[in-house]
């Protein structure tokens, strides 16, 4: 997420042409040879009797080559043929960040000490906008909230856009977000967001339904996040976290996910800032990173949930993260010493 940055309006006029009551009909077009008439997309194919994926759903191939009826409709994805567990897809589990330069990348806590980072490519969702903050999901979808307030769609195996995006309705241009799981062993999650004015004392939790479009805002109650909104992230056996940027270099907070009142201990990150210019947030095998640039200065924390100690696991980062997202796969117990 980044502080203070300016929305972008574009403002573009139509000219419409008003045809006369009584003006004589247009000549026809004059078609070139070069010019083609535009041909209607041909209907889905597949090998007669294969099984096949149209979406989340398995799909039989009939005789001729076209679908015929859904044999199943997959709780985690559909690839192959085949429902398959989410949390199997290759590379679901790790940390995905994003940095003010649009560069998507994987973040694997196993390879510290060493580099975690891994380039994937670079985001090109939103041209006329920057990005606010990002969540990852159990099909290895990223969710991108860009400043104008749209909300956007991309693979983290490619970093390829779904065409356009769009504005959840009722919410307001910026909010943390993470998914969290429906419990202890659940394949379902939501999409939990938080977000308001940086002048109100208060910002609302809320849930973001991506199952329709434009998304829909579903607020639960509020939370005391003073200053800049909090970033979120979530846990596969259901509990909710905030990063808080302010005051100092911030702290970590859990939110009851049905009030978003605190709960439990908060951990202050012990790191002396006068300013923080861009942070994002995400939990992964008991432990807390907060991606945070302090006083111009980008740099990697971890806050051991267990125990409360906190290390610098990165200095000096080229670039500033604006955005993490962890799915609901990641671990949730800390790897033995």
């Amino acid at each position: 997420m980044r502080k203070a940055l300016a929305a972008v309006v574009v403002v573009t006029m139509v000219t419409m042409a008003c045809k006369q009551p009584d003006a004589p009909p247009p000549p026809p077009p004059v078609t070139r040879a070069s010019e083609k008439a535009p041909v209607a997309p041909a209907p889905p194919r597949c090998q007669p009797g294969e099984r096949t994926c149209v979406g989340d759903d398995v799909v039989q191939c009939k005789a001729d080559g076209s679908l015929g009826a859904t044999l199943e409709a997959c709780k985690g994805a559909c690839r192959d043929g085949a429902c398959v567990d989410t949390c199997a897809l290759r590379d679901v589990e790790l940390i995905y960040v994003v940095d003010d330069h649009g560069t998507l990348s994987s973040f694997d806590p196993r390879k510290l000490p060493g580099d975690p980072f891994q380039r994937v490519a670079t985001l090109a969702c939103n041209p006329q906008s920057s990005l606010n903050s990002m969540a990852v999901d159990r099909a290895g979808v990223a969710w991108l909230d860009y400043h104008d307030g749209k909300v956007f769609r991309a693979s983290i195996t490619d970093g390829h856009c779904a065409a356009t995006g769009a504005a959840p309705r009722g919410a307001p241009k910026d909010f943390g977000m993470g998914f969290v799981s429906d419990g202890p062993k659940a394949t379902t999650e939501k999409l939990f967001v938080a977000g308001g004015h940086a002048d109100e004392p208060t910002k609302v939790l809320a849930t973001l339904d991506t199952s329709v479009t434009p998304p829909t805002w579903n607020p639960i109650g509020t939370a005391e996040m003073e200053g800049e909104n909090a970033e979120l992230t979530g846990t596969g056996d259901g509990r909710l976290f905030a990063y808080f940027p302010s005051p100092g270099a911030g702290f970590v907070q859990e939110l009851d996910r049905s009030t978003g009142r605190p709960l439990g201990p908060r951990w202050t990150l012990d790191a002396r800032a006068r300013h923080v210019s861009a942070y994002a947030f995400a939990h992964w095998g008991g432990v807390f990173y907060v991606f945070v640039t302090l006083d111009g200065k980008s740099t990697v924390h971890a806050i051991h949930m267990k125990s409360g100690a906190q290390e610098l696991v990165m200095d000096h980062l080229p670039a500033m993260i604006v955005g993490a997202g962890v799915s609901t796969c990641a671990p949730l117990l800390e790897r033995a010493p």
